[in-house]
């Protein structure tokens, strides 16, 4: 059954990269990441900092995906790893759909889900008694990204920038009109 979640892991993982590539590169391309549409105003010099903590947590998932291999003994990822994992893949394929169709109320929740998929995986890395130091590290700079870049910085911004200047039913009813 081990194989079956792996598998299952790594088709998702795939969809997730794709989901970027279509949103940022077929439906919404743009000359540069730093300057894309998305980003909804934040100020370059921010964005830079920001790309720099994806980069590692990039690497932290890097990192942290042997956990899959080296399934815990103890903890909340003892029986949820892979479910956990599942949630925080599909929230993150929500996310850029979500937004590029001004979906708003989903895409600030999936964002929250996959932020709280990443403490939970963080929170069960130390919970694993033999627990290895790539997979905190890995699920650490992950959360970086996820909590206080994403669900923090990302959506503070799309909020405060974005939400103002469009109508309201936007939130509810992806920029149709009741």
């Amino acid at each position: 059954m081990k194989q079956v979640y792996i598998i299952i892991l790594a088709i998702t993982f795939l969809v997730l990269i794709a989901s970027y590539y279509v949103v940022f590169n077929v439906l919404q391309p743009f000359n540069s990441y730093i300057n894309h549409p998305f980003w909804f105003g934040m100020p370059s010099n921010i964005v830079k900092i920001i790309v720099v903590f994806q980069i590692l947590g990039l690497i932290g998932i890097i990192l942290f995906s042997s956990i899959i291999f080296n399934h815990p003994k103890t903890g909340i990822l003892k029986t949820n790893l892979f479910i956990i994992l599942l949630i925080f893949l599909i929230s993150s394929i929500i996310w850029p759909f979500a937004t590029y169709y001004n979906y708003s109320i989903i895409s600030i929740c999936s964002i929250h889900i996959t932020s709280i998929c990443s403490i939970l995986l963080l929170a069960g890395t130390i919970q694993n008694t033999h627990f290895k130091w790539n997979h905190v590290l890995g699920a650490l700079l992950l959360c970086i990204v996820t909590v206080l870049c994403d669900s923090v910085l990302w959506n503070t911004n799309y909020i405060y920038n974005y939400l103002p200047k469009n109508k309201l039913t936007t939130i509810f009813t992806g920029g149709r009109t009741c």
